[in-house]
Order: C-alpha cells, then structure tokens, then sequence
C-alpha cells in the first residue's frame, strides 16, 4: 500500500510542480520520494521523510500567493484529460492488446472497456450536473464516495452480465483494492483541505480527477500481470465476443 501511495504521490506531485517550478525542483522532489522509497531503515526513513517534508514546504511557501491564484474553469473541469484519455484508451489502446491466449485477449480487452465506460459515464454526469459548485466540504467528499461506490457497483454488474469469469473480477478487484483505498483516501484530504479552496470547489474537482486519470493508467499497464497470475483457473472456460465462442485452452 504503501509503495502505490508514493507512486501516485510522484505522479500528481510531479506533473504539479513541473508546471510551477520548472525541471530542477521537479527532478529535485522526485528524487527525494525515490531516495525514500527504497531506504526502509527507520531512522534513515524519518529523516529523509523530514526533508521532503522540508523541501516541498518550502516550495509551496515560496510560492504560496500564486498557487492560491490559481485559476481553474468551469471548461477545464468539463474538458479534463481523463475523458480524452479514456476515449483514446477504449478505441486505439485497448483493442491492440495481446494476452497470453485468444480467451485471455478477448476477455481482458472486454474488461478494460467496461471498466473505462463506467468511469466516464459516471464522472461525466457527475460533471455535467455541476452539483458539485454548491457543496460544503463534507458534502463533495461523500457525494466522491457514493460516485465510486456507483462507478465499481456499474462496472461489476455490465461485466457479470456479459460473462466475464468472476475469478477474472475477483482478481481485479483485489488489484485494484489498494489503489481504490488510496483513490478515497486522497479524495478526502483535498476535500477538506483549504490548499485547494477555489469557486465553486472547481479545483478540488479538477485535482481528483487527475487522480483519478493516474489511477486508471495504472490500472491499464498492470492487467497483463494480473493476467498472468491466474493460472489454471481459467482452464475450459469459454466466452462468447462479437458472436464468436472463444476457448481457454485446458491447462494440467
């Protein structure tokens, strides 16, 4: 759990201080998580946890006039990468992917799809209400919980309803487990954080959904791992794709 925190720290945390800071305090923070990352010596963690702590402080501080002017619209809201993400993801990613087996492809390509049209059907009405503009702290934070409690809920349901084997979304569910209790985790914190204060929480919006967009990435790159982590328990299942039956060969 806690190396996935740090990689979606990383993530957000670079692509942020890229835009404010420039390269040399980006390779400077990135370097710090990497450092403590790997040295797990308790003294050693604490101390380098304090300079980072330290460093990005300072960063912030430095510039902390014009981060809280920054500037978030109502259309970056509505035309945020995730949507243009997914839909490049759906329709020239995810066909070309190859799995061990013709089952295997057929299956994890359907998976991905419904799992990326869960997320964009459900964050897109969420940001075309624009119900969000008007809530308090506490209400964007449990309307985000109910969104991914609908998002996974969706997903689940579209896939069983296919055929998709429950082992495969048993598999999937526990892999992403960690990064959904991270997902919530962050999605509280900036929504009671005065950090991302701004007109109409737009901002705290905005920020989760890049969250969210790193999430699905990571989700996407490591399918192929957790595919090749079920073994046998797929033997003889069959499948059915674009009226074709597809068969996962039988495995001794």
């Amino acid at each position: 759990m806690d190396s996935i925190k740090y990689l979606f720290e990383i993530l957000w945390l670079k692509s942020w201080v890229m835009e404010n800071y420039g390269m040399t305090a980006t390779i400077i923070v990135c370097l710090l998580f990497v450092v403590l990352w790997f040295f797990k010596v308790k003294w050693l963690g604490v101390v380098l946890n304090s300079i980072q702590e330290f460093v990005i402080f300072k960063l912030l501080k430095s510039k902390s006039k014009s981060v809280t002017e920054v500037s978030i619209s109502e259309s970056d809201v509505e035309n945020h990468d995730i949507f243009n993400y997914i839909d490049f993801w759906r329709y020239s990613k995810i066909p070309a992917m190859q799995y061990s087996t013709e089952f295997r492809t057929a299956v994890f390509r359907k998976y991905l799809q419904l799992y990326l049209k869960s997320y964009k059907d459900n964050l897109s009405e969420f940001v075309s209400s624009g119900d969000f503009k008007s809530m308090d702290n506490n209400q964007l934070w449990i309307k985000f919980l109910e969104l991914m409690n609908d998002i996974i809920y969706d997903y689940e349901n579209d896939m069983r309803d296919i055929g998709i084997p429950p082992i495969i979304i048993e598999k999937m569910k526990i892999k992403n487990n960690d990064t959904i209790n991270l997902i919530i985790d962050l999605m509280e914190g900036i929504c009671n954080s005065t950090f991302y204060n701004s007109e109409n929480n737009l901002l705290k919006v905005y920020s989760i959904l890049n969250i969210i967009l790193s999430v699905l990435e990571n989700t996407i790159s490591h399918s192929q791992a957790t595919c090749n982590s079920i073994n046998g328990q797929l033997s003889g299942l069959v499948f059915m794709d674009a009226g074709k039956i597809i068969k996962e060969p039988w495995k001794l």
